[in-house]
């Protein structure tokens, strides 16, 4: 390729990069576990977009669970003191979870109660 030829393709180059938005690899939402005697997740429902993670962390001195209980999703992961773990949300919906460690949360009637969480994905 010659010199010119060269700058041409560049400039091309340049302006095709400025011109297409960069993909986003989406946002970060936390839950963090609040509390062993009377535990709850904080805060207790969060709306994301589409492609966003949420993160759980545990800084409590007990273990918890992040189990989902509703939506079309599966999730049950155990977390001890310090652990943190996360979900990508690829579709829209409305995607519950809870704390399954005995004493933290119930379910009556499909309402859940204690340890109990929600997220809202927007298209």
């Amino acid at each position: 390729m010659t010199g010119r030829r060269f700058i041409v393709a560049i400039a091309i180059g340049a302006l095709w990069l400025g011109l297409v938005p960069a993909a986003s690899l989406g946002d970060t939402a936390r839950f963090k576990a609040s509390g062993c005697g009377n535990p709850t997740w904080e805060p207790g429902g969060r709306r994301i977009a589409k492609g966003d993670r949420i993160v759980w962390k545990n800084p409590t001195d007990c273990q918890h669970t992040v189990t989902a209980y509703s939506g079309s999703w599966s999730k049950n992961t155990t977390l001890s003191s310090g652990e943190s773990t996360r979900h990508r949300f690829r579709k829209a919906g409305t995607f519950r979870f809870r704390c399954t460690i005995s004493g933290h949360s119930s379910i009556d009637d499909g309402k859940c109660t204690g340890m109990c969480g929600r997220v809202r994905v927007t298209r």
